[in-house]
């Protein structure tokens, strides 16, 4: 009879275990992650498909750049990264933002070069123009707020996210679950970005005003549009003649 307390003693401390471990790993979502009251306001927000994680975001198209609000929850004094693969891959590569508490106990964020899986160092800067970062932490859940500038040819750059723990001060190695491997995806915007080209030049003589008068040529997507327009007027005129001829 003895060992039946005992058991149940060890039952009690694998619960805490995995209740703890849960209560690291919260997920969030766009509907109930509130963001700080003097956080910036953004256009979009996408609940990102691993880690329990959201990224708020607005696209800027004057100077194609990316204001983003990451947030997830890491472990008991741990990190979150954020960050951005020119190259379209994970973690190799990117360039990421790691936000973890400081020797001042204060959240701040590290600028990484990911370039192995090996112990990794901070650098000065980026190779991805990166502005106005910083992270603070609320709620258990740590948010790390960057402006990105994507690059002209941005067609296969990725974003990519992990959370981990501080070993000695520093970030440590994080886990190899399945959840941490399928924590990166297509970073929103870019598509946009890549999909906009510069204004064309006016031709020669042309006065550039693309708004006003009837005497400029049509462009060759209109004029294939009118094309089309007239093809597809006619045909559905043969065929209305047509079914009254039957009747």
């Amino acid at each position: 009879m003895a060992s039946q307390p005992f058991s149940l003693l060890i039952s009690i401390a694998i619960f805490i275990t995995l209740l703890s471990s849960t209560a690291h790993s919260a997920t969030l979502s766009c509907k109930s992650q509130k963001l700080p009251q003097s956080s910036p306001t953004y256009a979009n927000c996408t609940d990102l498909p691993a880690l329990g994680a959201v990224l708020h975001f607005t696209y800027n198209a004057t100077n194609s750049s990316l204001s983003v609000a990451f947030a997830a929850s890491p472990p008991s004094n741990g990190w979150v990264a954020w960050g951005v693969n020119t190259a379209g891959g994970g973690m190799i590569g990117a360039q990421a933002l790691i936000a973890y508490k400081h020797s001042d106990g204060k959240f701040a964020v590290d600028l990484y070069n990911l370039t192995s899986y090996g112990s990794i160092d901070p650098v000065k800067k980026l190779s991805v123009e990166t502005w106005d970062v910083s992270a603070v932490e609320s709620n258990g859940a740590v948010t790390i707020f960057a402006a990105v500038k994507i690059p002209a040819k941005a067609e296969n750059i990725s974003q990519v996210w992990q959370v981990g723990p501080v070993v000695g001060g520093k970030p440590g190695k994080h886990a190899i679950a399945k959840e941490n491997l399928e924590a990166k995806s297509a970073l929103p915007g870019a598509s946009t970005a890549a999909a906009t080209p510069a204004a064309p030049a006016p031709a020669s003589g042309s006065s550039g005003n693309t708004t006003g008068g009837g005497s400029g040529k049509k462009s060759g997507a209109a004029s294939l549009m009118g094309e089309r327009f007239s093809l597809g007027f006619y045909v559905s005129v043969i065929l209305v003649m047509a079914c009254f001829m039957s009747m």
